[in-house]
């Protein structure tokens, strides 16, 4: 199966459902290491209202630590055969951004890389394109000006066209969470309907469970207490125009969008 582009799904969202196979992930480290356990997850995110299922194979929250690029490898590539044995059309995308571990997923099937690093890796984008897969393409640096911002996509979108990568096939992050202050995260998601129109792309919003959700608490929260709080963000993303939304909680938000367009929010 080839990827089609993010305008071929037929959905009003996408939904990438997150599936951390680490130990060490900031929400849910540790639950999905073993293999069985993983691919039973991924599938029942798909039955949940999933379009996409995201898997990691190291974690990127704030500290995180480096692994070995075959450990990576080894922890996704059994997940991704076990989802596609079981469900062919599965949809799979990897949270890499390492041009070696994004081959390897390619490989066994995936057909999305999601890469935080906006093409740091100087053959990831040639590896994307070669695969003609399709490229979550997240914001790298900390200049929070709208024109730093631009600046920094506008660098990483020129070393995707220079490899080849279609146009169809690359959606922004404009990554949430990847900042020095919750204020700068609002003033991410706020930003949705400028990224769009600057660009002329679709976003993707991942903000579940991140630490701008637990501020809305009255009381002191750990990761997965913070879906109500994600969920309201993600209707605000997709009510900015957001196109995808990267979840923790696949359930309760396809639920939610769906009351939320069926009562006229949109």
């Amino acid at each position: 199966m080839s990827f089609k582009g993010f305008n071929s799904f037929k959905n009003k969202f996408i939904i990438f459902g997150i599936l951390n196979v680490t130990p060490d992930s900031f929400s849910d480290g540790g639950d999905f290491v073993d293999v069985n356990v993983a691919v039973n997850r991924g599938l029942e995110m798909i039955k949940e209202g999933a379009d996409v299922i995201d898997i990691g194979g190291m974690s990127t929250r704030p500290g995180f630590s480096d692994v070995p690029v075959e450990e990576e490898i080894n922890r996704i590539v059994p997940v991704i055969k076990g989802i596609l044995e079981k469900s062919p059309n599965a949809i799979i995308s990897v949270d890499t951004f390492r041009s070696v571990v994004a081959k390897a997923a390619l490989d066994a099937g995936a057909l999305i890389i999601n890469d935080v690093s906006g093409l740091d890796d100087i053959d990831m984008a040639s590896v994307v394109a070669q695969y003609d897969a399709g490229l979550v393409l997240m914001r790298n640096g900390f200049d929070m000006s709208m024109s730093g911002f631009e600046e920094i996509l506008n660098n990483s979108l020129e070393r995707a066209y220079k490899a080849g990568i279609r146009t169809e096939n690359i959606i922004l992050d404009p990554g949430v969470g990847f900042t020095e202050t919750r204020d700068e995260d609002l003033m991410l998601i706020n930003s949705i309907p400028d990224i769009i129109d600057g660009f002329n792309l679709p976003v993707l919003l991942g903000v579940s469970r991140k630490r701008i959700t637990g501020t809305f608490y009255p009381i002191q929260t750990v990761a997965k207490e913070r879906d109500g709080a994600s969920i309201a963000l993600a209707i605000l993303g997709f009510n900015l125009g957001a196109t995808a939304l990267r979840v923790h909680d696949v359930k309760q938000t396809v639920g939610a969008l769906r009351a939320w367009t069926f009562a006229g929010g949109i």
